[in-house]
């Protein structure tokens, strides 16, 4: 097969068989999930989020960012700056990383203290539209069996949902525990962009070669 027709191919119907980066500088993930419980005793959230809501959005995380933790089996990628964040909506609400002051983490447990972990947090976060305060945003993977990774090395492909068994929570709290929003991720997909960013350094390798 020549250069031009795996080309072809591979910004095509190809796409879906490329899940590692290769040069990727931008890593964004689109994810949707079911909203299972919402604690808001203040009304902050006005009634409008309801168990069974549908929660669409994205984060965004660099490559080649380092690992800060020292351990072995904890790999702590932090990112400050834009544009490296989440963004996710449900009904009329919007919550989101605020990309002026990021503190957005990607967190990798491998096998410890038992089980492995995925984690994204966004710490500094805008207000809603009627002022109330979003601490954090955050989801989390878990796997008691210790089979969902082999290292703590910054996944540059998107998290099987299926190779998680114990654990798949994506919250958001806010106005200093006032709300609690529980949800579980049903699907997460690379963004499209992405998408062709990986595969095209696929090609490029496989054409060199």
């Amino acid at each position: 097969m020549n250069a031009r027709i795996l080309g072809l191919l591979v910004m095509g119907g190809v796409l879906l068989a490329c899940v590692r980066p290769v040069n990727a500088e931008l890593i964004t993930i689109q994810i949707e999930a079911v909203v299972d419980t919402v604690e808001d005793e203040g009304n902050y959230l006005e009634g409008q989020i309801l168990p069974g809501n549908i929660i669409t959005g994205y984060y965004t995380y660099e490559s080649s960012t380092e690992d800060t933790n020292p351990s072995s089996q904890v790999g702590d990628y932090w990112h400050y700056s834009s544009p490296y964040g989440v963004f996710l909506s449900v009904d009329d609400f919007s919550f989101q990383t605020d990309f002026s002051n990021v503190e957005f983490i990607v967190e990798v447990i491998n096998d410890y203290p038992s089980g492995d972990g995925y984690l994204f947090r966004s710490y500094n976060n805008l207000n809603l539209p009627n002022g109330i305060l979003v601490d954090h945003i955050s989801w989390s993977l878990n796997d008691d069996t210790s089979n969902a990774i082999s290292s703590d090395s910054l996944p540059l492909a998107v998290p099987v949902l299926s190779d998680w068994q114990s654990g798949n929570d994506l919250r958001i709290d806010g106005e200093r525990g006032g709300y609690i929003i529980d949800a579980h991720v049903t699907s997460a997909i690379p963004e499209p962009a992405t998408v062709l960013l990986f595969c095209f350094g696929i090609a490029l390798i496989k054409r060199r070669r």
